[in-house]
């Protein structure tokens, strides 16, 4: 019986560490290499511009950045020529620039983060749920985690006159994918777990509106934009002229960018050079921070990328701003993406060294996303939170493989032990 349960014991304890083994090499990126030499700028250029060569589509523009500053630049179209100063639609990138007007609020002392969501509403609350609706609150509306279950993808309108107020987006939206019910409500109870939500950054534009009393997008100009120097960044596409990006599918035909009732969540316009000016916000480097303008303290900034929200045990999200790995200084690489039918783009940057990656795209659906991607591992040597997505499964797979090789070869052990002892037993005898 003893020597049964100390067999247990040791095959478990080998099956621990195998798995253990996997866990760590996996989120570490021990078998990943990154496209270029670390620290190489020049040659993540050209690898990445190699890449993008291959499977650009529409048209787009890739800037890269070191120490706050662009490194170099690459634009390609398949039409119109592409600028750092041309205009692209950015779909979800938009939901980080409009956390930093909600976290402006919050400087103020005009919203408080922990508070319930329903005492900053009166033209519209969330419906009764079997929940604590009480429990949604700004924090949990920034990091995904206020339980909302609306599905929005926000697909927009064809025309502005098509464009839903506010409020009745938020009671059922009428450009919701195709199977979703468009209603955001409470499905999962507030605080529990991370659930993307759309509908939660519609209900954070409304508070804006109630609270500051101005409309979404005049707000964000005053608050965000012009102290930033944004100039080229507004949620009125129409204004840009023959300064937008023409839209290409991912069948090279160009179509029209929708308007949107979700400012807030999807609707955001904005250029390259606009983004290099947010993303110098959120660097840490001394000289870097005495350069920038004042729009959120340091301590807010740290704030919004404290982890909020998990998935499978690794942190993902802090307020309005995804985390995508480790910096390997105590902190994150931090930003965000975006996507919609044939648009894609990706904002991040290392706060700690201030080095960052800017790229808006139309014609493909996740080519941005793709080169964020290497960026972050030759960054930083750790996979992010995509690569980790499809990492996973095989990892799973490997660990349970090996587990059932110990298993067997432990069982093989036992059984030439045995052998070997009663062939032993014999011959004494």
């Amino acid at each position: 019986m003893m020597n049964f349960v100390k067999w247990v014991s040791v095959v478990l304890g080998v099956m621990s560490l195998w798995v253990l083994l996997n866990v760590v090499s996996t989120t570490q990126g021990w078998f990943k290499e990154p496209i270029a030499p670390t620290n190489d700028n020049a040659s993540f250029m050209a690898e990445a511009v190699k890449s993008i060569k291959t499977e650009a589509k529409g048209n787009g523009i890739f800037v890269l950045i070191n120490e706050g500053k662009v490194f170099d630049e690459f634009s390609y179209s398949k039409g119109e020529t592409v600028t750092t100063d041309t205009v692209f639609g950015v779909a979800s990138l938009g939901k980080w620039v409009a956390a930093y007007g909600v976290m402006k609020l919050v400087e103020q002392g005009k919203l408080d983060l922990d508070a319930p969501v329903a005492n900053y509403l009166t033209r519209w609350q969330l419906p009764p749920s079997q929940f604590d609706n009480e429990q949604v609150t700004i924090r949990r509306l920034l990091s995904h985690t206020a339980g909302i279950t609306d599905g929005l993808g926000h697909n927009g309108f064809s025309s502005a006159e098509q464009v839903q107020a506010l409020e009745q987006h938020l009671t059922q939206a009428l450009d919701a994918d195709e199977g979703v019910n468009g209603q955001v409500l409470v499905g999962i109870e507030p605080g529990t777990q991370f659930k993307y939500s759309g509908g939660s950054y519609n209900l954070l534009q409304l508070i804006v509106e109630e609270v500051s009393g101005m409309s979404f997008s005049a707000y964000m100009h005053r608050a965000v934009f012009e102290p930033l120097n944004m100039t080229k960044t507004s949620y009125d596409k129409d204004q840009f002229g023959g300064n937008l990006a023409q839209y290409f599918d991912d069948k090279g035909t160009v179509r029209q960018y929708p308007y949107y009732t979700s400012l807030a969540a999807t609707g955001l316009y904005t250029s390259a050079n606009d983004l290099v000016k947010f993303l110098n916000h959120n660097i840490t480097l001394a000289e870097m921070e005495s350069n920038t303008p004042d729009l959120l303290s340091a301590s807010t900034l740290k704030q919004m990328r404290t982890p909020n929200a998990t998935s499978m045990g690794i942190d993902i999200w802090g307020l309005g701003v995804m985390l995508f790995a480790s910096n390997n200084a105590g902190d994150f690489i931090i930003g965000h993406g975006g996507q919609s039918p044939s648009l894609n783009a990706s904002l991040r940057v290392n706060p700690s060294t201030g080095n960052g990656i800017i790229m808006l795209t139309t014609g493909n659906s996740a080519l941005a996303a793709d080169t964020a991607t290497q960026w972050t591992l030759w960054e930083t040597g750790n996979p992010d939170m995509y690569m980790l997505r499809h990492m996973i499964p095989k990892m799973l797979k490997t660990a349970a493989i090996g587990c059932l090789v110990i298993f067997v070869l432990s069982l093989l052990y036992i059984f030439m032990a045995r052998r070997k002892a009663k062939k032993f037993v014999m011959q004494i005898k």
